[in-house]
């Protein structure tokens, strides 16, 4: 969660130090990079983002955290990274009005890059940095949270607390399921539509493993495992009702959320077919086998393992199987930060 702030005390810093705009990407990259050392000192790896990769870090922390930084209201342009470079330098001659955000009796002619009242960086920072959120950094973040996502999960969560362990879904939080009707309905979308498309990737690995075999010998143990596992799958997909995925439409363009016009044609294909059969033929359910074929072979034309015995040699005997939990590891463990924040 600290990497919330540890991106505008960084971006704060290139600000004072007047970074030309051609130069801010670079310098950028350089404090990023130096925070790993420090983080690491501190006797932590768990959540350090570029911990192994180091210079070769695809994703910084800046362009991971940047979607939160706007929706949390922390960068107060809500504009993209890449347009806060290209201002840099006009925006950086317009934080003027900065020092009276707090009196409501002055009229602010120009808006701050960053929120006002954001708590400053430790002293020490960056030569030292560590995880642990001070308490009034947290207060500050769980206001954020509760103003700027208020009616979701995530701010209820942010208030209460979460207990459902890490390796788990949010769905199974106690706190989660005392939360407001809406809250728990979307909740209950997301657990449904966890569930029914779990089969998916149970029945592309199971067609892979098939195909090995022929093309390339083997014995039948990995066959067997997945019909096993598609038969567990299939026994809770039978115990619940048949699932729409209209309602998740619906929520998704409430949101915003463009959802893809072929996924959309193929997750509602996979709900009319298992609704026509038993969920337990879903191995040799011809329609359903070629529905997942011709889904990978339009993603990856070619280089479709199923239609290329080259590239299947590089399955590794797992691809993509488990329930989708929609990130709920990495937020279970900004809530916990944010939470012992809280109890400092």
């Amino acid at each position: 969660m600290r990497y919330a702030l540890f991106v505008p005390w960084i971006y704060r810093q290139l600000e004072a130090g007047r970074v030309a705009a051609s130069d801010v990407s670079a310098q950028l990259q350089k404090a990023e990079l130096d925070l790993i050392g420090p983080l690491l000192e501190n006797g932590t790896s768990q959540g350090v983002i570029g911990e192994r990769s180091r210079g070769s870090l695809a994703r910084r922390p800046s362009s991971v955290y940047w979607t939160a930084l706007v929706r949390w209201g922390l960068f107060m342009h809500e504009r993209p990274q890449g347009w806060y470079h290209t201002h840099f330098a006009s925006l950086v001659r317009g934080r003027g009005a900065e020092a009276a955000a707090d009196d409501p009796g002055i009229v602010q002619t120009r808006q701050p890059n960053w929120h006002p009242r954001m708590p400053g960086p430790p002293a020490t920072f960056p030569q030292e940095a560590s995880f642990d959120l001070t308490r009034n950094e947290a207060v500050f973040l769980q206001g954020r949270l509760e103003e700027r996502c208020a009616g979701t999960l995530l701010a209820w969560l942010a208030r209460e607390g979460p207990d459902a362990p890490a390796d788990g879904c949010f769905w199974q939080d106690s706190a989660a399921r005392h939360a407001p009707a809406d809250i728990r309905d979307r909740m209950e979308l997301a657990r449904r539509f966890s569930l029914h498309v779990e089969g998916m990737p149970l029945l592309y690995n199971l067609l892979l493993a098939e195909r090995f075999r022929t093309e390339h010998g083997g014995d039948e143990a990995p066959i067997d495992r997945y019909r096993q596992e598609i038969a567990e799958w299939a026994a809770r997909e039978s115990e619940e009702d048949s699932h729409d995925p209209g309602p998740l439409w619906s929520f998704a363009a409430s949101r915003k959320v463009r959802v893809p016009g072929p996924q959309r044609l193929f997750v509602e294909a996979w709900s009319r077919r298992l609704a026509d059969i038993d969920p337990a033929t879903l191995p040799d359910d011809l329609e359903l086998r070629s529905l997942i074929e011709n889904r990978e072979r339009r993603l990856k034309g070619p280089r479709a393992r199923l239609c290329n015995p080259a590239r299947l040699l590089d399955w590794n005997g797992r691809v993509g199987v488990g329930r989708m939990t929609f990130r709920w590891g990495r937020v279970h463990r900004m809530l916990l930060d944010l939470h012992e924040g809280l109890a400092a």
